[in-house]
């Protein structure tokens, strides 16, 4: 038989069974692994840790079961993809974006739902339709308990997604952003204020033992603030500003003694309030804050370190007496005629010209104790050296932390927190609300008299604090106060003072239109 046709009993080909000699060394490869694959990826239960894949699952925390909670539908609608799941939810983002742009808000939250099914472990998903129900939709309502009543929605989705996340810092953050602001500072704070506190549905369910003594929106919001602060701690990764993340607390008990006084709460509630915010103010000055320096700081060391680059200042003084002043002198006569006369020219009178010549001039002068160090003696160069790198530490560390209290405004709310708790700022902020219920109720002289007691108490308060008094934020809300008292004089027939005991700080508001 010719060789060609085969051995009888064989088929044709070049390989046995008609495989190339290259893809049946495929699939024994493809065998081959599969059992090292089995092993890594084994699933884990009740009996075995799993394989390595689980192992290291379970160790970072990074199962759907270590996340929060499995939702069977969630797994059931993955499933059901076929693998096509990240195009899918693509593809849900692409539709929640449009209902959105038109504002169809029913589509938009049937949009979100799903994707909550498909996506359960991100944070975004619960963001946003949590602001949709609560925002967006609420305001679609005329009556404000409909408005309430969606507004809880979207508080109630935020808990949802907590029970699916329960190392997500940022949701029980959000969840206190919502019952603090939306509640505490909406057009119908009032009302939801009222609403919030006899909502047996809501509280029932978030403090089941009731183990908060009041249902006051700002201090719920605040316990939801400090639970994500001790999720934190614990080392969940918090993916977010932790410099804003931890000034919330403090804000929010902030807010809650304001409400009060809103009310018309004052005395030792009052007071209670405010020392609650006082601690919170505490508490969060004592944190570690991490820096894009790389270098954690405390918001309540700057005076310490301030403090440290005077007395080193001082010491490199008294090491090499008087050579920082010649210094600053050697360059001050070395400077040009033009440039001393334009440092000795009124910023405001400057021409562009001797702007730039007294930016230079500036430039020149700004002697360092590190300049100074590297001419001193050989015999003490070490030492004014290290003093030197010594100093500059600390105020380079008061410096930044002087940056990080600026973004929250640190230095005012310590002031307002340490004078709002003394008789004088709670004298004036009741005679406020007298004076402002008074007006509305056409006690013309008695709103004039509680108002002007109101600007003799705060008279008081800014003569102790220079840092409030010297606040824009306090000057407009002074002027505010007094916008109302001008009304009741006009109303009276009467001038407004000539010799206005806050005229100073008036002055600093401006102009009112």
């Amino acid at each position: 038989m010719n060789a060609s046709h085969g051995e009888p009993g064989r088929p044709a080909g070049p390989s046995w069974l008609g495989l190339r000699p290259g893809t049946l060394l495929a699939l024994v490869a493809i065998a081959v692994l599969l059992v090292p694959l089995s092993a890594l990826s084994q699933p884990a239960d009740s009996s075995s840790a799993g394989g390595l894949l689980a192992r290291l699952r379970a160790r970072f925390g990074l199962s759907q079961a270590n996340l929060g909670e499995v939702d069977p539908t969630s797994e059931t609608m993955r499933f059901a993809t076929l693998g096509l799941k990240n195009i899918a939810v693509t593809l849900l983002w692409d539709r929640a974006n449009h209902y959105k742009k038109v504002e169809d808000w029913a589509n938009l939250s049937a949009t979100l739902e799903q994707m909550t099914k498909l996506q359960p472990n991100f944070y975004s998903v619960w963001d946003f339709q949590a602001h949709n129900l609560s925002y967006n939709i609420s305001v679609e309502f005329d009556d404000y308990r409909d408005r309430y009543a969606w507004v809880m929605k979207g508080i109630e989705f935020l808990r949802q997604g907590i029970s699916y996340n329960t190392r997500e810092p940022r949701l029980l953050g959000r969840m206190g952003w919502f019952i603090g602001q939306k509640i505490g500072k909406s057009d119908e704070k009032a009302q939801f204020r009222r609403l919030f506190k006899a909502d047996d549905d809501f509280h029932d369910r978030d403090d089941p033992d009731r183990t908060l003594p009041e249902r006051d929106n700002w201090l719920v919001a605040r316990g939801k603030y400090r639970a994500g602060q001790r999720l934190a701690d614990s080392g969940t990764p918090l993916k977010t500003t932790p410099l804003i993340f931890h000034s919330e607390p403090m804000m929010t008990a902030i807010n809650y003694a304001r409400a009060l006084e809103e009310d018309g709460e004052f005395g030792p509630v009052a007071k209670d309030a405010w020392k609650l915010a006082n601690e919170e103010l505490g508490r969060f000055a004592e944190r570690d804050i991490p820096t894009s320096w790389g270098v954690p700081i405390q918001l309540r060391l700057r005076e310490a370190e301030e403090k440290r680059a005077g007395q080193l200042a001082e010491e490199l003084e008294q090491l090499l007496p008087g050579q920082f002043a010649a210094v600053v002198e050697s360059r001050r006569q070395a400077l040009t005629a033009d440039q001393r006369a334009a440092l000795d020219t009124p910023p405001l009178d400057r021409t562009e010209a001797e702007q730039q010549l007294a930016a230079a001039a500036e430039g020149q002068l700004a002697v360092t104790w590190k300049i100074v160090a590297r001419q001193a003696p050989v015999d003490v160069r070490e030492r004014a050296e290290r003093l030197t790198r010594e100093h500059t530490e600390a105020q380079e560390r008061a410096t930044m932390i002087d940056r990080y209290r600026d973004i929250v405004n640190f230095d005012f709310w310590k002031a307002s927190c340490e004078a709002e708790i003394t008789d004088a700022a709670l004298r004036a902020r009741e005679a406020v609300w007298r004076a402002d219920r008074d007006f509305e109720a056409a006690r013309l002289q008695a709103a004039k008299q509680a108002y002007e007691e109101a600007f003799k108490a705060w008279k008081e308060v800014f003569d102790a604090s220079k840092v409030l008094r010297e606040d824009q934020l306090t000057a407009d809300d002074i002027a505010e106060v007094v916008d109302r008292y001008r009304k009741v004089l006009e109303q009276l027939d009467e001038p407004f003072p000539s010799a206005f005991v806050l005229q100073e700080v008036l002055d600093r508001a401006g102009p009112r239109q």
